[in-house]
């Protein structure tokens, strides 16, 4: 980190003003402008502030709401930018040395873990009761992990994965910061760790969370479900089949929330308070805005209500039976969803419906969502795919998957997705898009499966192998962290 940045850590900046909707929490605090972390961390308000920067940091950062839900579908074949729109146009095209770096988020995941890292070790005895200082440690705890997940995935392979590159076994991912960054003295240099080593990192913190949050249920805030999920995604993702089986069925379960299975209610999903959620940013439009502006960052803003930018590709509408209700109740026409001169034409060369997706459409007014970053559906893909290669047969995951395909009356799984592991895989990939389009899974699912990156088109954008696959750190990160080694293929700092 920079020194500037670090002093800048030192100094918590509490700007309590804007943050009431997202926590409810800061109803007594007091609005302040700079104060010493001694003086943050004395009082009950104090402590309520850094949390509540803890989320802010998340929901206002670009990386973390509409790159991270709509960012990883633009670089694959899920959107594609409708013509005389620019949005994620670089995405859509990964031209050159882009790919991944679009994805990049290594300044805004370290000013989140720096929050989170404060809470989880420095917060004195008795200033709060112990059982909210548990809670606030459990919270904080998940969200590292969270973060940690989402890092590791864009600038290193998977567990398993490390031979995928141009580089052979290349199994770095980043630095594991554990400790607050609270005087220039700790501003220590640290190296990349091992893929192996980060996950480890993160399962201990899951593991701690889940003790810390058992019982926990507000979806507004990370609870025992949510720890539960983002331990299947992340043993997903590490190939340990029967413990992603595990995780996402416990997350089902703790989460008490059930599938929709109306078409009007899957129709309606995401135009109220998404009953699917298992972690939901509840945004208050009169105060707070996505990654700073609901009308030029927030999601609405991206997909529907205000430039239409991303369409959905011809691709992903071709992977719907048409009785299905998510077809019906997420997509609509382009003329229908926007509001600034979309024409039928120009959505109509993207897919041959001209039709918009609306899941992010604005609901709540002045293009504001809540933002919906993990869905209980999804952990039935994911018990699913876990499930059925733990036993190296499809049946043992179709029963999740039927449950699913049920509700959305989506069809029976294909006869031909049941003759193997890699024709199951095929259909539960097809899935994962008929369902989470827009939410931030496709080029990952792709990459941690070794598949070709592919464009609108179906035709291959990034080979498996590519080196643009992982994110760059650049110069900059590499002129302030001397012994932070870049990525193959990405030229690399002389300083």
């Amino acid at each position: 980190m920079k020194k500037s940045m670090i002093l800048k850590k030192v100094m918590l900046v509490l700007l309590v003003a804007g943050f009431t909707a997202c926590t409810e929490i800061l109803e007594d605090v007091e609005p302040s402008t700079a104060i010493s972390f001694e003086t943050a961390l004395s009082t009950p308000a104090g402590i309520n502030g850094l949390r509540t920067s803890m989320y802010d940091k998340v929901l206002g950062n670009f990386g973390y709401t509409t790159q991270y839900l709509i960012g990883p579908g633009a670089l694959a074949d899920e959107t594609f930018n409708r013509p005389g729109s620019t949005r994620f146009q670089g995405l859509n095209n990964a031209v050159g040395t882009s790919g991944t770096a679009h994805l990049g988020v290594f300044g805004a995941s370290f000013d989140i873990i720096q929050d989170a890292n404060i809470i989880i070790n420095e917060i004195p005895d008795g200033v709060i009761s112990d059982e909210l200082r548990e809670q606030y440690r459990g919270e904080a705890l998940a969200i590292r992990a969270y973060v940690y997940h989402n890092m590791a995935r864009t600038y290193g392979y998977e567990p398993g994965n490390t031979s995928n590159g141009p580089e052979a076994n290349w199994n770095l991912a980043v630095m594991i910061r554990e400790d607050a960054t609270l005087d220039v003295s700790d501003a220590v240099e640290l190296p990349r760790n091992t893929v192996a080593e980060v996950y480890t990192f993160i399962r201990e913190d899951l593991a701690e969370a889940k003790t810390l949050l058992a019982g926990r249920t507000d979806n507004r805030y990370p609870t025992e479900a949510l720890v539960d999920a983002i331990r299947a995604r992340v043993e997903l993702y590490a190939g340990n089949w029967s413990a992603a089986s595990t995780a996402a069925q416990a997350a089902i379960t703790n989460s008490g929330a059930s599938l929709v299975s109306t078409e009007a209610g899957v129709g309606t999903m995401f135009k109220g308070p998404n009953s699917e959620a298992i972690w939901e940013l509840d945004v208050n439009p009169s105060t707070e805005a996505i990654a700073g502006s609901n009308v030029n960052s927030g999601l609405a803003a991206y997909t529907s209500d205000q430039w239409v930018a991303q369409i959905p590709t011809q691709l992903v509408l071709d992977r719907y039976d048409a009785a299905d209700y998510r077809l019906s109740g997420w997509f609509e026409s382009c003329l229908t969803a926007q509001t600034t001169g979309a024409t039928a034409s120009t959505c109509g060369s993207v897919n041959s419906a001209a039709a918009a997706l609306t899941k992010w459409n604005g609901w709540k007014g002045n293009l504001v969502d809540d933002v919906t970053l993990v869905r209980i559906s999804e952990m039935y893909l994911i018990w699913a795919e876990a499930a059925a290669k733990a036993a190296n047969s499809p049946a043992a995951g179709n029963g999740p998957l039927t449950t699913l395909k049920t509700a959305r009356n989506a069809g029976a799984t294909p006869a031909a997705a049941l003759v193997s592991i890699t024709a199951f895989e095929d259909e539960i990939l097809d899935e994962r898009v008929r369902e989470l389009v827009g939410e931030g899974h496709r080029f990952w699912d792709l990459k941690r499966l070794g598949r070709n990156i592919l464009d609108n088109t179906g035709d291959i954008k990034m080979r498996a192998d590519a080196y643009r696959i992982l994110a760059p750190f650049g110069t900059g990160e590499q002129n302030i962290n001397s012994l932070l080694v870049e990525n193959p293929g990405y030229a690399v700092s002389s300083n």
